[in-house]
């Protein structure tokens, strides 16, 4: 997928974030889901860097963190071993570290409390106060990038 010889989890994945979404505007939009029940996180530094680095490491790596215990009892092992015990390291360093960053600042420093990227709520915050049919129409776009895209961009 990163080669972007086989593009199928790309094409699924869109979906799965798509159908979920539409599905949940509709209910809401005729009343049949309340969306106080939904548990909005808080975006800070600490989400923001580290979807960095395991964005940049599932690259390095080629292989996502979820399939890397599958791979290990395959013909990747060292790989996917190695991919592991990075991870646990990572998040390891990370949680020592803690308290050091976060008393200078670094990690509550960019604090936008529970943010939204549409207006779902009153009670939370959000990037564009376009609501539920903002939503409905981005995860539209969403499944329809996921139906159109080719299998394939580059050619094994």
């Amino acid at each position: 997928m990163l080669r972007l010889e086989d593009l199928d989890l790309v094409k699924i994945t869109l979906f799965a974030i798509g159908l979920p979404s539409v599905l949940l505007s509709i209910a809401n939009y005729i009343g049949i889901f309340d969306i106080s029940h939904l548990d909005i996180k808080t975006l800070n530094t600490r989400f923001i860097i580290g979807g960095i680095i395991f964005g940049l490491l599932f690259g390095v790596a080629g292989t996502c963190s979820r399939t890397c215990v599958g791979a290990a009892s395959g013909s990747n092992f060292k790989k996917a071993i190695s991919t592991i015990l990075c991870g646990l390291l990572s998040a390891f360093a990370f949680s020592i570290s803690y308290g050091y960053l976060n008393e200078r600042g670094l990690i509550s420093g960019f604090n936008l409390g529970n943010m939204t990227l549409f207006n779902l709520s009153p009670k939370y915050p959000s990037v564009f106060n376009i609501g539920f049919i903002g939503l409905f129409i981005v995860v539209i776009l969403f499944m329809l990038g996921g139906y159109l895209l080719p299998k394939s961009i580059i050619k094994k």
